[in-house]
């Protein structure tokens, strides 16, 4: 099955907002005012102002994701936020149908289930961008190159922040972005969501996370070598790791040096060189959108990342 691009948002259309993963309490006035200065209409869930720790039960979140991914009266979905529930409905989700409407759908860090389950069997690009726990005045910078996104106006990521060890890996290189929160990535190893196995070598693996000492980040590494995983993938795409420096022990523990060796063992010598490299986004701000299912290609001379066309 071929990848689909979502439709092409353009100011008019209207922004479906829902809480696919944990209960939220923001303030859905603020965020539909800053939809609404943007041109656009709003969409609210149910779910959007339920009560409890979920927004929803399973069958509930199913339903109502299902509904705004399809027959709504909506042309993209947001998250308000993530937390913890994805998970728990994506074996109750028509991805046939949700390829058919070619929405977009915007979330991140427990909203990456559905990123992957989503790419995986919808062949339908997705965005890893702010959600509306982010729709802030001070986060404007954000909320505007993710529109930018939405409406088809991005295609280049500039400029890359600098590895922390200096250039590792020199080459250009050329992939199908996937992945999104590393915990996320790391739990759906091992279930029909997570990457399929004739796509690893395609694949450059987007990772951020939050609130994750290193050593169970290399925990979740290990876990990347073992399957094998990490010696196939063209290239490792590296976020921000909020709040992840751990004890004053492991302060020197660096996620893209240590990726790199175990991306250059036991390799495949007719596959590519692989490349790590950074990009500015994660739990907060800077939160750079990215396309999650498109070709990208990394640009190490001019440390940036050239994103195809992937709206229509």
């Amino acid at each position: 099955m071929d990848w689909i691009e979502p439709k092409r948002l353009a100011p008019g259309m209207t922004i479906g907002i829902m809480a696919p993963a944990s209960a939220s309490d923001e303030d859905l006035h603020r965020i539909e005012e800053i939809c609404k200065a943007k041109g656009y209409k709003v969409l609210v869930g149910e779910s959007a102002r339920r009560k409890g720790l979920y927004g929803g039960t399973p069958e509930e979140q199913a339903v109502e994701f299902q509904y705004m991914m399809t027959v709504a009266p909506c042309d993209t979905v947001l998250a308000l936020r993530g937390g913890y529930g994805t998970m728990r409905y994506l074996d109750l989700l028509d991805y046939k149908a949700i390829r058919k409407y070619r929405k977009a759908f915007v979330g991140y860090s427990d909203c990456t289930a559905l990123h992957m389950a989503i790419n995986r069997y919808s062949r339908l690009i997705t965005y890893h961008g702010p959600m509306g726990v982010d729709f802030k005045l001070d986060r404007k910078s954000d909320i505007d190159t993710l529109f930018n996104a939405l409406e088809g106006k991005l295609k280049v990521i500039e400029p890359l922040p600098e590895p922390p060890r200096g250039a590792i890996g020199t080459e250009l290189g050329e992939g199908i972005l996937r992945g999104g929160n590393m915990t996320m990535v790391s739990m759906l190893s091992g279930t029909p969501y997570f990457l399929e196995n004739e796509s690893w070598e395609d694949t450059l693996l987007f990772i951020e996370d939050v609130g994750e000492a290193p050593y169970k980040l290399d925990r979740m590494l290990q876990q990347f070598r073992l399957s094998g995983l990490l010696s196939r993938i063209k290239g490792l795409v590296i976020g921000i790791f909020t709040d992840c420096e751990g004890d004053e022990d492991e302060r020197d523990y660096d996620l893209g040096y240590e990726a790199l060796r175990y991306m250059e063992e036991n390799r495949n010598p007719k596959l590519p060189d692989p490349f790590v490299c950074y990009v500015p986004t994660g739990h907060g701000a800077p939160h750079q959108t990215l396309p999650l299912g498109a070709t990208i290609s990394f640009r190490y001379i001019s440390n940036t990342i050239i994103v195809h066309p992937y709206t229509k």
